[in-house]
């Protein structure tokens, strides 16, 4: 059996090179195709991956181009600008739909029958994805902006009050991949039990979660997080691919759920009985329900200020 085939542009940035190494080391095989800004940066690459061969499988990896991207199975959009020092991720709007614009004039071009996924992982990924989703002919669903981060950060944070290990906890943050996400405090668990915080806790678990940008610019690291999106991208790819249960959330174009249309926002995402993947509808607080109307506002107002592909 073919296995899946994995595009990923801005391969040779942080996140695309990471991205690239889980998938040619995993224990499942896939062929991933790579662009970068330079050929010679690919071909770098290429070259460290051949080194790998005595060390198990030979690795499924070469140039990729967009006359790929109607057989790949997954398109991953990786590519950015140089990030810059306290730059937020709605600052870098401009310079990074810029960088996208001509792969997505390809992805939009690419029939409504394609059965594969595009996986927006540059940011704004709520405003980049939803530019997309405007222009192409793929079903809705197909269109993913990644935004899982938000959530294992959350994740980490409750465990830290609680004194358990992340891994136990269940939590969820919604809306956007930015300063307008929405934790779902009403909805923690830790090892299975519904975890309801006093206020100390839910302040330091807030403080935690949302200052969290803020300290890693405190660094002057001009690089954010490529293992941890890499890794979330990589669990992505494999629930796609292999058919497995997603358990992240992902910004994807909503119609009618929360009460909102024609925007993608961060959400739960699940599998229907007929494989598709679909937004997770839950009953929400009503502050819950009125941050997340602010986020779609201000998320497509943005998209509204990048005109047409």
């Amino acid at each position: 059996m073919k296995p899946p085939k994995v595009t990923i542009i801005g391969a040779a940035g942080g996140v695309g090179s990471a991205l690239a190494h889980l998938l040619i080391s995993a224990p499942e095989p896939y062929e991933v195709a790579l662009i970068g800004r330079s050929p010679e940066s690919v071909t770098g690459l290429l070259m460290d991956a051949e080194s790998l061969a005595p060390l198990g499988r030979v690795p499924m990896v070469a140039h990729g181009g967009t006359v790929g991207f109607h057989d790949s199975d997954v398109i991953v959009v990786a590519a950015s600008v140089p990030l810059a020092a306290r730059v937020s991720r709605v600052d870098s709007i401009v310079g990074n739909a810029g960088t996208v614009h001509p792969y997505f004039c390809e992805i939009a071009k690419i029939s409504a029958n394609w059965n594969g996924y595009v996986i927006v992982v540059t940011n704004p990924v709520d405003v980049l994805s939803g530019w997309l989703q405007r222009h192409a002919r793929i079903d809705r669903s197909r269109i993913l902006g990644y935004s899982w981060n938000d959530t294992l950060r959350l994740r980490v944070a409750v465990a830290r009050v609680l004194g358990t290990e992340a891994s136990d906890v269940s939590a969820w943050a919604i809306g956007e991949h930015g300063d307008a996400l929405v934790p779902l405090l009403s909805r923690i668990r830790a090892n299975g039990t519904r975890v309801q915080l006093c206020a100390r806790r839910r302040d330091e678990v807030l403080t935690d979660l949302r200052g969290y940008y803020a300290r890693w610019g405190r660094l002057g690291v001009l690089r954010t997080t490529p293992w941890t999106t890499a890794g979330g991208v990589a669990r992505m790819i494999h629930d796609i691919t292999r058919g497995g249960v997603p358990d992240w959330t992902a910004s994807m174009a909503l119609d009618g759920e929360y009460g909102l249309h024609d925007v993608n926002v961060g959400i739960p995402v699940t599998r229907t009985a007929r494989g598709a993947l679909s937004a997770v509808e839950w009953k929400l607080d009503e502050p819950e329900y009125t941050a997340l109307r602010h986020a779609a506002s201000l998320i497509r107002q943005r998209v509204d200020s990048l005109g047409r592909l």
